[in-house]
């Protein structure tokens, strides 16, 4: 905790040095507050020691001490309790315990108001600086707006500003607020960090960051995937990531799936996902988003075709997850609310361009049949995703949307859903299918870089 009373510490003066009749009415309301906390805390210390317990009579005599050093009690206390301890009844000592965890909450209580009326009044680091000592007090818990799109956690019931100027430099961890260069680089699976939103329960051990802005992100991308996919799924779709390679693939094969290969970082089942957090933040949250959207899907398919084992072909499947994933005009950006930094939705388009210059596309034929691709296929996945919704020829569109909802409707197996998901897509395309590669590879061509 020294880092966070050293960062308070210097909020503070800089504050003080401030002029200002808003600095002055902060220092009053802060030296207010401080005396008469001060007093609360010296008077258990007192009673501490009297009945023996010299680990809490040390706990309440600091932190007296830290908010009026000059408190007539404090000074001159001492908590050391000498002599044969008195025989106390476990009762009294617990009620003093809480006696002490009431105080501390009130503290917390007292600051959040004051951290509220700094924001208020435009003084954002004294905001801060009391938000802070608010939540060392009383890290409370993190919660989202009503309608489950996070556009800024709630800590401690903080105002979600004020919150989010707080986890700029901190973390919960362990039930107490930390700076974040104290937080252990090895967090174990217990305690990490747990975020349940409207519609994910998120679970890691990488950082809180990540948790909360994963959950920020995939309840704003449910918004794509429900635009996308038709289907509003309701059940909750549990979200883990972890800070150990081994711990990923272990975690997939505890849920039934094989081994990933190295190159593998994400894969959802249904309503449960798992992604290896090792890599940076930016890829870790595309990647749960784009995992995410094929158990949507799964979810959804399942619940239309009223049996499990369903599925689209991968070009399909690939091509919509990589879409909600923030590569597509309107889809995820800053615009939607969500906290990520911004993605390039144009590279993957603007490389599978350089591949059709190249000569390098794979054939439709071919393409529409792969089973596991390469980085290409997803370029071409993509693309070809995006052509639909970007296409000039509506009738073109409609034929898109029928194939998709008679592919969907027909309720494919894992075994023939290439196989007849294409023959589905071929008779819904009708006299455009001989032409479709050639308008295809022309939209890739002809689309403005930017």
């Amino acid at each position: 905790m020294k880092i966070v009373h050293l960062t308070i510490l210097c909020l503070i003066l800089a504050a003080g040095a401030r002029a200002g009749p808003g600095s002055d009415e902060y220092r009053r309301r802060r030296r207010d507050l401080e005396v008469r906390f001060a007093e609360e805390y010296a008077r258990i210390a007192v009673r501490a020691k009297k009945l023996g317990d010299r680990e809490l009579a040390l706990s309440a005599f600091r932190r007296a001490e830290e908010l009026d050093p000059g408190n007539d009690t404090v000074i001159g206390f001492d908590p050391e309790v000498r002599g044969k301890p008195r025989r106390t009844s476990a009762r009294r000592l617990e009620k003093l315990r809480a006696a002490l965890a009431a105080v501390r909450k009130r503290e917390a209580r007292a600051r959040r108001a004051l951290a509220t009326w700094c924001d208020a009044e435009a003084l954002p680091d004294e905001a801060t600086a009391e938000a802070v000592i608010a939540l060392s007090l009383d890290p409370g818990p993190i919660l989202f707006d009503e309608e489950g799109v996070l556009r800024g956690p709630v800590v401690g019931k903080l105002p979600k500003a004020l919150s989010l100027a707080v986890l700029d430099e901190h973390e919960v961890f362990r039930g107490r607020l930390v700076a974040r260069d104290e937080v252990p680089g090895d967090v174990s699976w217990e305690d990490g960090w747990k975020l349940a939103t409207a519609h994910f329960r998120i679970r890691t051990n990488v950082s809180g960051r990540i948790c909360r802005t994963v959950g920020r992100a995939l309840e704003a991308a449910r918004e794509i995937y429900r635009e996308e996919s038709g289907f509003d799924v309701a059940a909750p779709i549990t979200v883990h990531v972890f800070a150990a390679r081994s711990a990923y693939e272990r975690a997939l094969v505890d849920h039934g799936m094989e081994k990933p290969p190295p190159w593998n970082i994400g894969r959802c089942a249904g309503d449960y996902c798992a992604v290896d957090g090792t890599r940076s933040e930016d890829e870790v949250v595309s990647v749960t988003i784009h995992e995410v959207a094929h158990g949507y899907y799964h979810l959804g398919h399942e619940a239309l075709a009223g049996k499990r084992g369903v599925g689209m072909p991968t070009w399909f499947a690939e091509g919509y997850a990589t879409y909600c994933a923030g590569y597509g005009p309107g889809s995820l950006s800053w615009r939607r609310g969500v906290v990520l930094p911004e993605i390039a939705r144009e590279k993957p388009l603007a490389r599978f361009r350089e591949m059709v210059r190249e000569g390098k596309e794979m054939p439709l034929e071919e393409f529409l049949s792969t089973k596991e691709g390469d980085s290409r296929f997803y370029y071409q996945a993509y693309a070809f995703y995006w052509f639909f919704h970007e296409t000039k020829e509506e009738a073109l569109r409609k034929r898109w949307r029928s194939a998709v909802r008679r592919m969907c409707r027909a309720a494919l197996t894992d075994e023939d859903r290439i196989r007849k998901g294409n023959a589905i897509f071929r008779d819904a395309l009708g006299d455009a299918w001989p032409t479709l590669q050639e308008r295809f590879l022309a939209w890739v061509r002809s689309y403005p870089s930017r």
